[in-house]
């Protein structure tokens, strides 16, 4: 256990404490440069702004921030998009508990043009600023320092490919494979040590305890109860975690969720962050904030330029509605700007490049997705989410459900306006199953892994691809 609180204590010292310093020398920075080195701070908000008071909490605002979000810059699996997204998210709850305190105890007048330029710098430097702490973790780690000891025991082909994992490309996230307890020694892959057979790693579990963290199992504990329980017991003792690595052959290759059914364990095929409450309600919530401001700022306008040149373009409507699969396999009309002439196969044909259906606005429409704005209205209805799945044409679900075994797992989340396929390079026609089959495992991989932070990453990459125009597949 000792070994357990030293380590924890020296990530704390070396990564997390000077990044929480970096965070708050920049908070300081950017408030110093917005006060004295431009003139948009007004003369009665300036003197508040110097009081010392305004100073302490602007600190304890950046304090009380990364110890609501956790400072998760260490962690082995994160990449470089969730370490922006985190330091977004953290800049922006510092910048409302500090100005939201500013107000309520000063009486601060805010200033909208000052508020975001500093939450824009704030964010940018942070994100930043985070990055660089990351690279140089992973560079430190690269060295050797920092490593995170494993062993593996077990001869199927599952530990194999755990041993692959651990010891492959991204050594840098500072995974250091002591070695192999197996009985098909030949089958070990190259770099790793042979520890023996798997009889051994208890003994070597007693003796190597204060440098090992972590062993990962692959025996079946129906068949080898004894020496797994003795396995597991010494592990606990001396406190090395243990994983159990179970033979899931057959079985899709996803991430799964483990729970208990009375005293027995059972494993569902798909973890569902969204369906647990109080994600629900969050997404929920973003959902109808996000769309409500959308709509009753910026929408307003669009429409009516939209409408204008759908009008002079082609006869018909202003909006475009088709039935899709929504959230559990229902029904719902989506919106959108009409983009093509009236035909008679509009719920059966995709777009193709080239399409004659499609009317010069149409193509500009299309090729900016503004075409897809109507579709914040199926938010608010609640038929749609800001992020999620796309959804498909009902003809589409009937024909993919057959040919694509897990087609209908996308439907477990609300379909969104954009989602993790779309930002990925899986958008318009789909000329081969397999690409199809590639969205469908982006939908599922994103019902599976689902976060505010993936959805915020998400919609500012969709941002950014929409400001590029770089998609070619947007027709």
């Amino acid at each position: 256990m000792l070994n357990i609180i030293k380590t924890a204590t020296k990530e704390s010292l070396f990564y997390k404490l000077p990044t929480l310093v970096g965070d708050i020398l920049i908070q300081v920075g950017v408030l110093v440069f917005l006060l004295y080195g431009t003139d948009m701070v007004r003369e009665n908000n300036l003197r508040l702004y110097e009081q010392q008071g305004s100073w302490f909490l602007l600190v304890i605002s950046a304090i009380a921030s990364s110890w609501i979000l956790g400072i998760k810059i260490n962690e082995r699996e994160r990449g470089p998009v969730n370490i922006a997204n985190r330091a977004i998210m953290d800049a922006a709850v510092t910048f409302i508990l500090y100005n939201g305190l500013m107000a309520l105890i000063y009486e601060l007048v805010l200033q909208g043009k000052l508020l975001g330029l500093q939450a824009v710098l704030t964010g940018f430097l942070y994100a930043l600023w985070h990055l660089l702490v990351r690279k140089f973790i992973r560079w430190y780690r690269s060295k050797g320092a920092n490593n995170y000891t494993v062993v593996l025991v077990g001869s199927d082909p599952n530990i194999l490919q755990v041993c692959q994992s651990l010891n492959g490309p991204d050594s840098e996230l500072g995974y250091d494979v002591l070695g192999m307890f197996t009985s098909h020694p030949d089958e070990i892959p190259e770099g790793v040590t042979n520890l023996g057979l798997p009889e051994r790693a208890i003994q070597y579990v007693e003796d190597n305890h204060a440098l090992l963290k972590e062993v990962y199992c692959s025996l079946n504990p129906a068949t080898e109860t004894a020496f797994v329980n003795r396995l597991v017991a010494v592990c606990e003792n001396r406190m090395v975690r243990f994983t159990y690595v179970p033979d899931m052959e057959g079985y899709p290759k996803r991430k799964m969720n483990i729970s208990q059914l009375g005293s027995v364990n059972v494993i569902s095929l798909h973890e569902e962050p969204l369906n647990k409450p109080l994600a629900k309600f969050i997404k929920r919530g973003g959902d109808i904030v996000f769309s409500g401001l959308f709509l009753l700022t910026l929408f307003p306008f669009i429409w009516l330029v939209c409408a204008i040149g759908i009008k002079l373009s082609s006869p018909g409507p202003v909006f475009f509605k088709q039935k899709r699969t929504g959230y559990e396999g229902k029904e719902f009309w989506c919106y959108k700007f009409r983009s093509m002439h009236a035909s008679a196969d509009s719920d059966t044909k995709q777009a193709v490049l080239g399409d004659s259906r499609v009317f010069p606005f149409g193509k500009f429409l299309r090729r900016s997705s503004i075409d897809e704005l109507p579709q914040f209205l199926n938010v608010i209805r609640g038929d749609m989410s800001v992020v999620g799945p796309r959804p498909h044409m009902l003809h589409h679900t009937d024909i993919y459900s057959e040919l694509i075994g897990d087609y209908m797992i996308r439907h477990l989340a609300k379909p969104g306006i954009t989602g993790w396929a779309q930002v990925n390079g899986c958008r318009g026609e789909t000329k081969e199953l397999s690409e199809m089959k590639d969205r469908v495992e982006k939908d599922i991989w994103y019902i599976e892994h689902w976060s505010v932070e993936l959805d915020i990453s998400i919609i500012l990459t969709t941002l950014w691809q929409l400001v590029r125009h770089k998609d070619e597949k947007a027709y």
